[in-house]
């Protein structure tokens, strides 16, 4: 009886979840655009992140603290060439200064740290460890600055000022 059911049995077609990349990705990430960015979004203006008073952010932040240099280096490099902003003109939409940032590491940090010259666009490497470090450190920075901003209500301008506040102290420091 089993030998009769084994007969009976269809060939299995077998489909893969793999698809070849046509166009010139870097990274495997995905970016979400805000919704704000869709005509036809039914949100109403609605943030991920949650938009209500400010809150001072604890005195052990260390988590945002520690990224001075990418803060600088974001607002030099995209923010103010690239938008002409500042990170206080996103104030009421945090979602769209981290979608920024999370476009800024995908189409220029993680670029310049890659090796282009692999056959197999599929399989792109760093170019060394230290380029790899690089990247990590800066997806880092975006889960610390999205952090921030659920902490302290949505308000991006609180790293205006910590920049501002870092530049004084370091004056400070040379004097």
């Amino acid at each position: 009886m089993l030998i009769n059911r084994l007969s009976k049995v269809r060939p299995v077609r077998h489909f893969f979840n793999a698809k070849p990349i046509f166009s010139k990705e870097v990274s495997r990430r995905v970016i979400v655009a805000p919704a704000s960015h869709f005509k036809n979004s039914n949100t109403d203006g609605k943030s991920i992140i949650p938009i209500h008073e400010y809150k001072q952010l604890p005195e052990d932040s260390n988590y945002i603290e520690k990224h001075y240099k990418e803060l600088q280096i974001f607002l030099n490099e995209f923010l103010i060439k690239k938008l002409n902003k500042t990170y206080a003109d996103f104030e009421g939409n945090p979602d769209e200064l981290v979608f920024q940032l999370e476009k800024f590491i995908e189409l220029e940090v993680t670029p310049k740290c890659t090796d282009h010259s692999t056959l197999n666009d599929r399989e792109r490497k760093f170019k060394s460890v230290g380029d790899r470090i690089v990247v990590d450190r800066y997806l880092d920075f975006v889960k610390d600055v999205r952090l921030t901003l659920l902490l302290n209500g949505g308000h991006s301008f609180i790293f205006d000022v910590m920049l501002q506040a870092k530049d004084v102290f370091d004056k400070m420091q040379k004097e």
